[in-house]
């Protein structure tokens, strides 16, 4: 293969689906994530404000370094590959008439364990589970409240990586680390 053809062949498969993908906003990502989990309620952030805080149990379903540097005040951090046996153990007693909400940063992974124990919550007496639309990234877009690990309120966010990290509008807030008190 010709150089010419090698950069032609890496154009088409490398550069022009992350360029399609660039362009896409997290309105399109979510109808895709709805589309694929349509079996769970999503919930915006003004449904989620709303709700009684005595009435939701609120998880972050990022990794522990993602939640270190910002998440939303009282939500609990969850390893998005928990079991249902680890969650149930963990958690299962505060789910009584309880909607749980989970989010991450766009809304794939909290939707992928929010599917995942819709079922088990109801059978706990709770009242589902939820994905947050837009994920803290759409939280931070809207400029609503963060904290840092530390309950500082703080405007970074961690964009997971580059890619997904172009959804954040506002540049100067992406961090990989938490700011220094």
């Amino acid at each position: 293969m010709t150089s010419s053809r090698f950069l032609a062949a890496f154009f088409l498969v490398a550069i022009v689906p992350t360029i399609a993908l660039a362009q896409q906003s997290l309105e399109r990502i979510h109808a895709g994530i709805v589309d694929e989990y349509n079996n769970i309620e999503h919930v915006g952030a003004g449904e989620l404000l709303a709700m009684s805080p005595s009435d939701v149990l609120l998880f972050d379903v990022r990794e522990q370094d993602e939640f270190t540097v910002s998440h939303i005040q009282g939500s609990i951090q969850v390893d998005p590959d928990i079991d249902e046996d680890a969650f149930a153990e963990r958690y299962g007693s505060n789910l009584e008439g309880k909607t749980a909400i989970f989010y991450c940063s766009v809304g794939r992974r909290s939707s992928q364990l929010a599917s995942k124990l819709d079922e088990f919550i109801q059978e706990k007496n709770g009242v589902g589970a939820a994905n947050l639309i837009g994920g803290v990234f759409q939280w931070r877009n809207e400029s609503r409240p963060l904290v840092s690990i530390n309950r500082v309120p703080t405007n970074q966010v961690h964009p997971y990586n580059w890619y997904w990290g172009r959804l954040i509008e506002d540049k100067g807030a992406i961090s990989y680390q938490p700011q220094s008190d």
